[in-house]
């Protein structure tokens, strides 16, 4: 009986040992790990303005309060937060995710651009009613939106006979062959700034170049006095007399290499740098153009001559003769075919032949030189205004004034590389003379 009753209070006691060593244990608090987030977050974002940015971190481990911070201040509380802003330039957002293990961090730096950054500009010269000129915008997914200059300038619309943009920086500087002959806009959100520069006394401008933002040079003049006038951004001036030895310079947009302006003058090809002009080529025929392929190549083009034939001439990046190619004895080549590129990112450079409207391409790698396009023969085009390549995409945009008259409505054909029509966009403006994609 004893014997039974040890072994009972030996149980109890092995029982309340089990219970306790469980109570222990039981009440051993759970780790808790701060939240984390994934080393490869992309925290540098891009947004547009007045177009709503969810920002949605992804985190390891839970927290139990959130706060997301600008300038100090408290503006969100949840783990997500829908970021909007008015106005473009660069701002900072930090998340805070915390729980008993503390507090974690994370800092966005975002981008926000003007709701022009990233589509096409499309510059009339005129509009419906004669008055004054406009821009139409392409978005990305080439959706059109008219007079979007007018839209964000509270009816002001771009002098008559708007002819071309530069871009310089964050600018474009819009060319008109009326007064004012300059003005400068924001390329992201098209407002106006306070640059207008007008000279009654140099008619026709057409193109303008800069390379610092603070001078420059504007194609003007008629006869004998169209050449290349020096332009004072910060005065706000226009040179009343032409520059010495531009004289019946070319009517087609100026390259900028190195800090100087290049551009054919009739039979020459001559550089300005400092105020200084330098002939860096004389031929016997009219130079075409000069435009940039890839690998860093530049090619000049020749116009064809009584006896020779139209040329394609090489140059290295000291704009030294490297190669020179004959084309075919039926292409003229013109000046006012404007040569153009890509812009360096492939091999292949267009023009226009203008008796005919038909496009060839001549490509910097094979040397070939082929029939692109026919617009007025075979996509029912009238009278080719502008023809522009896409440096993004290498198609070719042209634009289509249907006739030399102001009052229809201007189509645009985009071709592709493989020479197709791959769309066509009806009155994108009226006498679209320029073509301006994003940086």
């Amino acid at each position: 009986m004893k014997q039974h009753t040890q072994m009972k209070i030996s149980t109890s006691y092995f029982f309340m040992l089990v219970l306790l060593l469980a109570t222990v244990f039981g009440c051993k608090k759970e780790k808790i790990n701060a939240v984390s987030f994934p080393d490869d977050i992309n925290t540098s974002v891009r947004a547009k303005v007045q177009e709503p940015l969810e920002l949605k971190p992804q985190m390891t481990g839970a927290a139990t309060t959130y706060e997301w911070l600008e300038d100090g201040k408290v503006v969100g509380t949840q783990s997500s937060y829908l970021f909007t802003k008015q106005d473009k330039g660069d701002y900072e957002l930090t998340f805070k995710a915390t729980n008993k293990a503390g507090t974690t961090t994370l800092t966005y730096k975002i981008k926000v651009v003007g709701k022009y950054a990233d589509g096409i500009l499309l510059v009339s010269n005129t509009n419906a009613n004669g008055d004054g000129a406009d821009i139409s915008f392409l978005d990305e997914k080439e959706k059109l939106t008219p007079n979007v200059f007018s839209l964000e300038n509270s009816g002001t619309k771009l002098p008559l006979n708007a002819i071309s943009a530069f871009r310089y920086s964050n600018q474009l500087y819009i060319t008109s062959a009326n007064t004012p002959n300059i003005q400068v806009v924001d390329d992201e959100t098209l407002k106006l700034a306070n640059i207008s520069i007008s000279n009654s006394n140099v008619r026709s401008t057409s193109y303008f170049a800069t390379t610092d933002g603070k001078t420059g040079y504007v194609v003007g003049g008629t006869g004998s006095k169209r050449g290349l006038y020096a332009v004072d951004l910060n005065a706000k001036t226009i040179a009343g007399t032409l520059l010495t030895g531009t004289a019946s310079a070319a009517l087609i947009p100026m390259m900028t290499y190195n800090n100087a302006y290049i551009t054919p003058v009739l039979k020459k090809l001559v550089s300005i740098k400092d105020g200084t002009l330098q002939t860096l080529f004389t031929y016997p025929e009219n130079i075409a153009g000069i435009v940039k392929t890839s690998n860093k190549q530049i090619w000049m083009g020749i116009s064809k001559g009584t006896s020779a034939n139209a040329k394609m001439v090489r140059l290295n990046e000291n704009l030294e003769v490297q190669e020179t190619i004959d084309l075919a004895s039926d292409l003229l080549l013109p000046q006012n075919g404007e040569l153009i590129s890509a812009g360096g990112i492939n091999e292949f450079i267009y023009w226009q032949e203008t008796g005919t409207d038909e496009i060839y391409r001549f490509n910097a790698t094979t040397k070939a030189t082929e029939l692109f396009a026919y617009p007025s023969k075979n996509d029912g085009a009238g009278f080719l205004t502008a023809w522009k390549v896409n440096p993004r995409t290498g198609e070719l945009y042209v634009i289509d004034a249907k006739s030399t008259s102001n009052n229809l409505p201007s189509d645009l054909l985009i071709y592709g590389v493989d020479k197709k029509l791959r769309k066509k966009i009806a009155n994108v403006g009226y006498q679209v003379k320029d073509v301006i994609f994003p940086k």
